[in-house]
C-alpha cells in the first residue's frame, strides 16, 4: 500500500458503530495522506459524513443488507476502484459485494494465537491498520463546522436510545438531574434523535428547570453541543461515542450491552455498570422484569461520578 492507493472499508450499520471504526480511516490518511478512502455503511449511520473528515466517500448499503441493491452497490464499489477492501461488517451479502469488485484485494487479518482476544470494536478495526503495515491511531477526524454553538449547555443527558434494554430508567434521569441542578446550579439539556421524542414527553413532571433539546438538533449542532459541554451523562448509543471521540468528559451507563466491546475508550470517559444478575444478555427487550440491569445503577453513584468530573473541569 502507498500514497496512491484506494481503500475501501465495508463498514457497520448504525452511526455509533461506524463511529467506532472511522480510527481505521485516521489511521491510512495520517500514513498516507492522498491515499483515497472508501466507507460502505448501513443507512442508519448515513449521518457520520456529515461531521468527519478522513473518508473521500460515502456509499450507504440500504436499511438492511439486501441483494436486491447490489446491483447499484456493486457499481458504485467499482467506481472507487479499490486496491484494497477491508471488510469490518462480514457476512455472506458483504462478500459477495467485495469479491465482485476486487476479490484480490480482500485484506485478511492473521491469526492472533497467544495473544489475548481483541473484544472491543475499535481496537479490533485497528488490527487491519496493523495488517496494513500502518500505525494505528485512535481517533475521529472531525469538521470543525458545528464546532461552536449558541447555545449553553454545560449539562448534557442523552436518554434515548435503540433499544429498551439500554435505557436507564425516566425516573431515575429526573433524580440525577435534580441533584445536578441543585449542586451546581446548571440547568440539565436533554437532547437526542428524533425518534427519541416520547421521552420529551415525560419530562414535563420535572422538579428542576431543564431545557429540551431531544430532535431538535442537526448531527452538526449536537456536535456543537457535545464540544462545549463540561460533562455529559449518555446511556449506550451513537452520542455517547460521538462525546468519547471528541474528549468531552463523558459517563456512560452501560447494562445490557458489554462496555469492553462497545464502551468509550478516551481518558475522558468512564463507565457505570453494568449490574444484576442477568447483565450483557444484548437482548432489545428485558425479560427480567425485577432484575432490570440498567435499574441497578443508582443515581447516587452516577451524581459522585458527575461531582468528579465536573470538579475537573477539563
Amino acid at each position: 500500500m502507498d500514497n496512491t492507493s484506494n481503500v475501501l472499508v465495508v463498514s457497520l450499520n448504525y452511526f455509533g458503530d461506524i463511529l467506532m471504526t472511522l480510527p481505521l480511516a485516521t489511521s491510512i490518511k495520517a500514513a498516507y495522506p492522498d491515499s483515497k478512502v472508501t466507507y460502505c455503511i448501513g443507512s442508519k449511520g448515513k449521518g457520520a459524513a456529515g461531521i468527519v473528515c478522513g473518508v473521500d466517500r460515502w456509499i450507504e448499503r440500504g436499511v438492511k443488507d439486501s441483494f436486491f441493491t447490489r446491483k447499484r452497490i456493486v457499481k458504485e464499489m467499482r467506481e472507487a476502484r479499490p486496491h484494497v477492501i477491508i471488510l469490518l461488517r462480514r457476512s455472506r451479502f458483504t462478500l459477495s459485494l467485495a469479491r465482485a469488485v476486487n476479490p484480490e484485494g480482500i485484506v485478511e487479518l492473521p491469526e492472533n494465537e497467544g495473544e489475548r482476544p481483541v473484544r472491543h470494536v475499535t481496537e479490533r478495526t485497528l488490527r487491519y491498520a496493523s495488517a496494513l503495515g500502518i500505525p494505528p491511531v485512535p481517533e475521529v477526524l472531525f469538521r470543525n463546522e458545528g464546532a461552536s454553538s449558541e447555545e449553553d449547555a454545560p449539562v448534557l443527558f442523552f436518554p434515548g436510545t435503540t433499544r429498551p434494554s439500554k435505557m436507564w430508567p425516566l425516573e431515575k434521569w429526573l433524580d440525577l438531574g435534580e441533584a445536578v441542578w441543585k449542586e451546581t446550579g446548571a440547568e440539565p439539556v436533554f437532547a437526542g434523535s428524533p425518534a427519541d421524542r416520547p421521552i420529551a414527553e415525560k419530562l414535563k413532571r420535572a422538579a428542576f428547570p431543564y431545557r429540551d433539546l431531544i430532535g431538535q438538533t442537526s448531527l452538526a449542532e449536537l456536535t456543537g453541543l457535545i464540544r462545549q459541554a463540561r460533562v455529559i451523562v449518555s446511556v449506550d448509543n451513537g452520542a455517547m461515542h460521538l462525546s468519547d471521540f471528541l474528549h468531552r468528559p463523558t459517563i456512560a451507563l452501560f447494562g445490557s450491552t458489554d462496555p469492553a466491546q462497545v464502551g468509550p475508550i478516551h481518558n475522558e470517559s468512564s463507565v457505570l455498570g453494568p449490574k444484576g444478575e442477568c447483565i450483557l444478555c444484548r437482548k432489545r427487550q428485558c425479560t427480567h422484569r425485577g432484575l432490570f440491569c440498567m435499574d441497578q445503577i443508582s443515581p447516587d453513584e452516577v451524581w459522585e461520578e458527575f461531582r468528579i468530573a465536573w470538579d475537573k473541569a477539563y
